[in-house]
């Protein structure tokens, strides 16, 4: 009801005053215990609670009284009423009236009929209404507001506001509205604002909304909108500025959507499912000033999606699963002044994104992981130099590499981001190292990597610590990512051997070269003085090594049909044996292993379609999920992968039906790894330790910076 305290600063405000030989404004006392209660908080307004008769001594007492104390809004909470039946405060003049007792049902035709004013604002909030009380409402011509909010309407009807022309602003939120029936709102010439959010309604019912003429915000959101949001999701609205759709379900973001909104402000989308913002999504509304898409599933964002964006002012894409912030992302937006960017998967900043002339005046990176290389000494002088609060720079904090982790991008001196093994060294003063680790097996199986560690003696017994990935980048090696790792020695049958699965597998490209480093905590044999056991593979091409395992039968192993075709179009089709509630988890990578698309189905939808696919090659991965897991493969079903091609015939993937191909490719690749290694251990000694012996340290000086940063 914030809207009726709006109304009552500007009523009382203009009789709060007294003129000259006009005394000041007193409070009635109102009071029969237990039977009503009433005090003033604000000039001019009663706010009483009481009984079934409460109503009949207020406008007693009301009648009573001389005009210097008159009232102009009545405020009444009454108890164990569910009908309100005859004339009410016959006589008495109102500009506000608000009834509530959250049990009325039912409002007799003639309830407002002999109030000695016309009344300008109608409250029955918190009430059982399932109908508009049409027939109650027919005397209040006069009436400017109505707030028919968190009642049990299911629909609304093309007489119900009827005789009501004068209304600027309805509320009937909190619902339970389904329908809406055409020319509810045709005659509301005046009407400015209507609230409808937290009803049933679906796509289907908002062409009925065409009759919308006069109305500048409406708010829709927490209803049953759907599907893609596109041109025809709302009929024309031309003079709507600002628009509501937040907590909804609307999958993407077509070409031209909203196209009958021109004079469009403000819109928010926030907590969709949002993944896909389509080339020139906002194409018709070049005079928005505020979107709001955070809380979405969006990936990435490019500069003809937001293109037409010309006004924007702010930019809210915050909670989303964005990775690295390009130039393009702002190019269009050259009046953008407010963007915000938190909780997402940034961890690249290119250096040219914040050098096209934008005067931000805020931007938030809170809760991203930003690597921080030399990659990134472009964005810190311009945060450094920028005008945004400084609560705002210190928001914009690194996760890597391991020596700056938790460290303020701004404080960082500029000779520390450093790339591959540029990297400053650090010696191991506080961690001495007593034993290391060799990596005796390497297994890929086309979607999982297993590394088989022996440890020697000296360090156990000991805990897992991290797990480092450095990617070969040329002539140098980049840190990619680094993972917690947790195990204990005492719970391995074999403290000797330890097994560990690399995170995020899928993400890795095939045919790139990799290093894998893993940490470990030992407690040395004759103190309690915790040290490091370190331990680094050699460079190892990513390729399958091991036959796929060909898994159980199951009832609800996901089958997927793939069609990609030459013009760029791949069709997914998806069969899931499961009765059950469910989710189909589709993720699209690149051929570099980034993430192209993300898709999220129902287990009893059986299609989806990726459309304007560039490259010829692609991974297609599938996942099955229970409800509200939405944000990782790991849940239910193993994580499947194929691979798809262009202008390829139709491929079958069912649990392990891959596994013979991947089976037999794997054993060529084998072969060959095998021999290749051959050679080079005939040239080359076995050398797998983390830390070098001291003639051998320079060669693999970069990984001794792990020693000193590792937390303890």
């Amino acid at each position: 009801m914030w809207w009726l305290y709006l109304s009552l600063v500007w009523w009382c405000g203009t009789v709060a005053v007294a003129a000259p030989g006009i005394s000041k404004w007193v409070c009635p006392e109102i009071a029969e215990e237990p039977v009503v209660e009433c005090n003033c908080d604000v000039p001019h307004t009663l706010r009483c609670t009481g009984d079934k008769t409460a109503l009949d001594i207020i406008g007693q007492k009301l009648l009573s009284l001389n005009s210097s104390i008159s009232v102009s809004l009545l405020d009444c909470t009454i108890q164990n009423v569910s009908t309100i039946s005859g004339p009410l405060l016959e006589g008495i003049a109102l500009k506000g009236l608000v009834i509530s007792s959250g049990e009325i049902k039912e409002i007799h035709g003639m309830a407002f009929g002999k109030l000695a004013a016309p009344l300008k604002a109608l409250g029955l909030p918190s009430n059982k209404l399932v109908t508009v009380p049409t027939h109650a409402l027919r005397f209040l011509s006069g009436l400017n507001r109505l707030d028919l909010s968190t009642n049990k309407l299911r629909k609304l009807e093309s007489q119900n506001f009827k005789g009501l022309e004068n209304l600027s602003y309805i509320d009937l939120s909190n619902n339970e509205i389904l329908r809406i029936a055409p020319n509810t709102f045709s005659h509301l010439l005046h009407l400015r604002v209507l609230r409808l959010q937290n009803n049933r309604l679906t796509v289907s019912a908002l062409f009925t909304l065409n009759t919308l003429y006069s109305i500048e915000d409406l708010d829709l959101s927490s209803n049953y909108l759907d599907g893609p949001l596109d041109s025809q999701t709302l009929p024309n609205i031309p003079f709507l500025q600002n628009l509501q759709l937040s907590h909804n379900s609307f999958s993407s973001i077509k070409m031209g959507a909203l196209e009958g909104l021109p004079n469009l402000q403000t819109l928010s989308l926030h907590g969709n499912q949002i993944d896909v913002l389509e080339d020139h999504a906002f194409l018709y509304l070049s005079n928005l000033k505020q979107l709001n898409l955070s809380s979405n599933r969006i990936v990435a964002v490019s500069g003809a999606s937001l293109d037409h964006l010309k006004n924007l002012i702010e930019l809210d894409l915050s909670s989303n699963f964005l990775r690295a912030v390009a130039a393009d992302l702002l190019t269009p937006l050259q009046n953008l002044r407010i963007l915000r960017l938190d909780d997402n998967e940034i961890s690249i900043v290119s250096s040219d994104a914040f050098k096209m002339g934008i005067l931000l005046e805020r931007l938030t990176l809170r809760e991203n992981p930003l690597n921080c290389d030399c990659n990134l000494m472009d964005f810190a002088y311009w945060l450094s130099n920028s005008t945004i609060p400084k609560e705002d720079k210190k928001s914009v904090v690194c996760a890597t590499p391991p020596s700056l982790e938790n460290g303020i991008l701004i404080e960082i001196p500029s000779n520390e981001l450093q790339c591959g093994h540029q990297e400053p060294l650090l010696s191991p003063l506080n961690m001495p190292v007593r034993a290391h680790i060799h990596l005796r097996s390497f297994s890929f199986d086309g979607s999982k990597i297993v590394l088989e560690w022996y440890v020697e003696e000296e360090a156990i017994p000991y805990t897992c610590d991290a797990l480092f990935v450095y990617e070969e980048d040329g002539s140098k090696e980049v840190l990619l990512e680094s993972n917690p790792l947790k195990c204990n020695s005492s719970n391995l049958k074999d403290p000797r051997l330890l097994d560990v699965t690399v995170p995020n597998s899928f993400e890795l490209s095939l045919g790139n070269r990799y290093r894998f480093c893993v940490v470990l905590l030992e407690s040395a044999t004759r103190s309690d003085e915790l040290s490091l056991a370190l331990g680094c593979s050699d460079v190892l091409p990513l390729l399958p090594n091991a036959p796929h395992k060909r898994a159980k039968p199951s009832p609800t192993a996901p089958t997927i049909q793939t069609t990609f075709t030459s013009d760029g179009t791949l069709t997914v089709n998806v069969d899931v044996n499961r009765s059950e509630n469910c989710e189909v988890h589709l993720a699209l990578f690149q051929t570099k292993g980034a993430l192209y698309q993300k898709k999220v189905m129902k287990c009893r939808n059986d299609r989806y379609i990726f459309e304007n696919l560039d490259e010829d090659v692609y991974t297609l991965c599938i996942n099955l999920l229970k409800p509200n897991n939405n944000r990782d493969f790991k849940n239910d079903q193993k994580t499947q992968c194929v691979r798809v091609t262009k202008q390829q015939s139709t491929q079958m993937i069912q649990g392990g039906s891959l596994a013979l191909i991947f089976a037999l490719g794997s054993i060529g690749v084998f072969l060959i790894f095998a021999v290749q290694k051959c050679f080079q251990k005939s040239r080359v000694g076995r050398s797998q330790c983390f830390i070098s012996s001291e003639e051998e340290r320079p060669h693999h000086n970069r990984y001794v910076k792990l020693q000193a940063t590792t937390k303890v």
